[in-house]
């Protein structure tokens, strides 16, 4: 089968787009065509074919971007779109009145309260309901909706639209054993924990610092990596706090490094961070990647105790400690006890691995996402 990917704002080698979705079609025997925004042309890479498109940089630039993907869609001969945000969404059934393709959205947050968001508050009740319904409408005319989590279904429940959860899981690999000989003599030795991904203020960037505080006399030893670039407000305000707090030696900004480079540093790290903070139902139903990172590398996790896709995995495979992320205290509590019980901190570790292996693993969710373009291929 022939497969577009449609993309907005993701860019060209995302996590999911990129190294789950499209290898894993391409690896089955499908063609692949990734369609979205790029800084230079990439041509092919891992054997999908990449058409590059301008990066948009306001909000204005992302909705013409929805005319430059149908303008090049239908371009792309194929069996079907994928799109992987509202806009592209919008572009593919346009697309999809134009040409009879199918259509595929792969819905990776929840969308009414994104969206909402960029309106004045009096305002964000109204467009959180009009977006429902919009959505609906736009699921009638959808061939197969890709849930990345079980509680995105919710507004689309009671259409006949087929459905399919497709959890933002991991690869099943062997833990990292190769850990450059730098990091180890960085943290290989000391008490270090670890926040993963795209960082700031709503991502509890000051709670954490505050924690850091905290613990200092306890554990003066104690390392905090931050991996993963500082989006959420403002970086060098957030450096200037470190360095007034004397933590810049204890919290070392790392910034993003390539998908392949992330495992040691979480392999030599002894607990793994999420620290979403009340912002939305992005955040509370959320479920990122850095859980099942974490987990696939055995160490225990700190995450919050009011986003229930986390705190349901979280308890279910019991792998770590649920905790109020808006308390300092509360977050400095749960890494103490976690570095000063190493056999507990080993116990939860090893739960978070062992349900990887048996559950939360890509090699399951790809048999689901390929389900769907198999479902599509045998339809009238």
């Amino acid at each position: 089968m022939k497969i577009c990917i449609l993309q907005v704002h993701h860019p060209p080698f995302d996590k999911r787009v990129f190294h789950k979705i499209a290898k894993s079609l391409y690896a089955n025997g499908h063609e692949v065509t990734s369609v979205g925004p790029s800084e230079t042309p990439i041509g092919q890479r891992d054997g999908i074919q990449f058409v590059a498109l301008p990066v948009p940089k306001r909000l204005r630039d992302r909705l013409v971007s929805v005319v430059r993907l149908i303008r090049a869609g239908r371009r792309i001969d194929t069996d079907a779109y994928l799109a992987v945000e509202p806009e592209s969404w919008v572009s593919a059934l346009v697309l999809k009145a134009l040409t009879g393709r199918r259509v595929v959205f792969d819905v990776h947050e929840y969308i009414p309260s994104e969206f909402a968001k960029f309106f004045p508050h009096p305002f964000r009740g109204f467009v959180t309901w009009a977006t429902i319904r919009a959505m609906r409408l736009m699921a009638r005319a959808t061939d197969h909706v890709i849930l990345t989590k079980h509680s995105l279904d919710h507004e689309f429940a009671g259409l006949s639209t087929p459905r399919t959860v497709v959890l933002n899981t991991n690869h099943l690999q062997p833990r990292c054993a190769a850990i450059d000989e730098s990091l180890q003599q960085a943290y290989g030795a000391r008490p270090t924990i670890i926040h993963q991904g795209i960082f700031g203020d709503i991502r509890g960037s000051y709670q954490l610092l505050e924690a850091m505080k905290i613990l200092r006399t306890a554990l003066p030893d104690l390392k905090c990596i931050l991996l993963g670039q500082y989006v959420y407000g403002d970086e060098s305000a957030y450096r200037e706090a470190l360095r007034v707090a004397e933590l810049e030696d204890a919290m070392d900004m790392i910034g993003e490094v390539p998908f392949e480079e992330v495992p040691p540093y979480i392999a030599v790290s002894r607990v793994g961070l999420i620290l979403f903070q009340p912002h939305g139902m992005g955040h509370t139903l959320g479920m990122p990647h850095k859980l099942f990172d974490y987990m696939r590398e055995g160490i225990p996790v700190i995450a919050p105790d009011f986003a229930v896709e986390i705190v349901r995995i979280v308890r279910e495979a019991d792998c770590g400690i649920l905790v109020d992320v808006t308390a300092p205290q509360a977050i400095a509590d749960a890494i103490a006890d976690l570095l000063t019980r190493p056999d507990e901190a080993h116990r939860l570790g090893e739960n978070g691995r062992r349900a990887v292996e048996t559950v939360y693993n890509w090699q399951h969710d790809e048999v689901r996402l390929l389900s769907v373009f198999a479902d599509l291929e045998t339809r009238p």
